[in-house]
């Protein structure tokens, strides 16, 4: 049985579930969305695939249903699809320390061990797995896959921010904890204190844990589309994307391991994240297909 308690579940539309749960493992109740496919009904014996779709910083899951297609995407490659809380700056880490709400937040554990758990026990999750994240949810995704080897069949990074350990990182990081509320360094510790916690949480070291895995990175240039809102700094943020995303598929390509990338125009913002799910799609469908 999971270790999850739901203390909710309102039907809110077509396929649409809403959770609010009591989780042990996050010392509080959290939130999750989960999209199930055409032809699932509850307590039926049948298995589908599991699409975990990982948000970014300060955001929460239904920004995934409110900004883009997915929902559609997902009701075509018939998997069941789970949207859960992540913090406004989790970082998908099983933190040391107390957050802001006062508990000590162990994400990964909550989405990989609880979430998993009420997916398979109660909605008919299979054990094929595939985990999209954008932003810090590119990041989740691909360290979850680092962490957990064969656990995920495909991970894929919209404007990822996976190189941690990369020079400056640290300080944007700070920047952005303290916009929220959080302490910097209360994550993985000090940068320069704790920099071997720091490299054992950076998905670009240890890539090679990787293999096994289907890859898929997106980032844009920078550079507006049409269309696109103005948003002080997200040009920057998505050319630093950009670099971290281009030096992974440059070392999985040196690894020997394959990766599929969608490197075009965008900044970091909804108006190029839709595209970026669109054009995912047909790889999602593709990557179902596989694994049946």
């Amino acid at each position: 049985m999971s270790v999850l308690e739901i203390v909710r579940e309102t039907e809110t539309g077509d396929h649409v579930r809403d959770l609010r749960l009591r989780s042990a493992a996050m010392g509080r109740e959290v939130s999750a969305r989960i999209l199930t496919p055409p032809g699932w009904r509850p307590g039926d014996s049948d298995r589908w695939p599991v699409l975990y779709l990982l948000h970014g910083s300060s955001d929460g899951p239904r920004s995934w249903t409110t900004h883009t297609g997915i929902a559609e995407h997902a009701s075509r490659a018939g998997v069941l699809a789970v949207l859960p809380e992540a913090g406004r700056v989790g970082y998908y880490t099983d933190w040391q320390v107390p957050d802001r709400a006062g508990t000590i937040p162990r994400w990964e554990t909550f989405h990989l061990v609880e979430i998993r758990q009420l997916l398979e026990n109660r909605y008919g999750a299979s054990d094929t797995r595939i985990a999209a994240g954008l932003s810090m949810g590119g990041y989740g995704a691909l360290m979850y896959a680092v962490r957990n080897p064969g656990l995920f069949r495909t991970v894929a990074s919209f404007s990822g921010l996976m190189h941690i350990s990369r020079r400056g990182w640290s300080s944007i990081l700070a920047a952005l904890m303290l916009k929220e509320g959080e302490r910097p360094g209360t994550i993985w510790g000090p940068r320069r204190r704790s920099a071997q916690r720091w490299a054992a949480n950076d998905p670009y070291l240890l890539a090679d844990r990787l293999r096994g895995t289907d890859i898929y990175l997106a980032a844009g240039d920078g550079s507006r589309v049409p269309g696109e809102e103005r948003v002080p700094g997200m040009g920057l943020i998505e050319r630093l994307s950009r670099s971290m995303s281009e030096d992974l598929a440059t070392k999985l390509f040196d690894l020997d391991i394959p990766v599929t990338t969608d490197f075009g125009p965008g900044t970091h913002f909804w108006t190029t994240w839709r595209r970026m799910v669109d054009s995912f799609g047909p790889y999602l469908r593709s990557s179902v297909r596989a694994a049946a």
